[in-house]
């Protein structure tokens, strides 16, 4: 099963990055001259080593060829428009989002619903539905009324009762790894808190996808990196 993943992405730095001509982002890529730009890594989300994105991004310049003086965008959006691979594009656009990042929010897609669903005012009727706008925009904004303890609380005993529902044990002498996941419910729970928090003070935008699937519809609302590249053709053809 793949896991959902929401990134919170300070979007001037993301923007910085993709407006940045493309051979100079190379250089300051390789001198690592860009790392004090960095978003400062939340310790609560997860979030790679600067060393370990900027490799992927330098490999990503090579392997695309984005080159030149015009912006990293448009030379990416370019390349697409003549025929380049554009997932692999899209995914060094994703790569620049997640250098921008605070961090990564991850859980298994399954476990989403416990921690999204019961926030919502109602069922949420598939998987789809886990990365929507209208469920993230309610669930952030419903956080904002709640403590990181009383949200993490709520989400075990949310856990509990659908246990019990399907007359599973909570004895953890039946099953030994009760209190594990437990304390992993807590620590997701205050990890997607934290995460509304920077959103809505930092004004941070949040990037949401399905691992393994198309970087092209990574985004939020009518928001993805597939429109980002569509209308960067458009503007360099006007």
């Amino acid at each position: 099963m793949a896991d959902l993943l929401a990134m919170a992405v300070d979007s001037s730095i993301w923007m910085n990055l993709l407006t940045m001509p493309a051979s100079e982002l190379k250089q300051t890529m390789e001198s690592r001259e860009l790392r004090e730009e960095r978003p400062k890594a939340d310790e609560l989300l997860e979030r790679r080593h600067d060393v370990d994105v900027e490799a992927e991004i330098l490999d990503w310049f090579d392997s695309c060829e984005i080159i030149g003086e015009n912006s990293t965008l448009h030379t990416a959006s370019e390349i697409m428009e003549k025929g380049g691979d554009v997932e692999v594009i899209a995914e060094g656009i994703w790569l620049l989002a997640e250098w921008a990042s605070r961090g990564t929010w991850r859980c298994m897609e399954g476990r989403g619903f416990l921690y999204l669903e019961p926030y919502i005012g109602g069922e949420l009727e598939g998987v789809d539905e886990l990365y929507s706008y209208s469920t993230w925009l309610v669930v952030l904004s419903t956080l904002q009324g709640m403590t990181q303890d009383e949200y993490a609380e709520a989400v075990v005993l949310d856990w509990m009762a659908r246990r019990e529902e399907l007359g599973e044990t909570l004895d953890q002498k039946q099953d030994p790894l009760i209190l594990s996941t437990m304390q992993s419910h807590q620590r997701l729970a205050k990890a997607l808190h934290r995460m509304s928090r920077m959103i809505d003070q930092e004004r941070l935008t949040l990037l949401s996808r399905r691992e393994w699937s198309s970087y092209l519809i990574a985004g939020f609302g009518g928001f993805n990196i597939g429109t980002l590249l569509s209308s960067a053709v458009k503007e360099g053809d006007s």
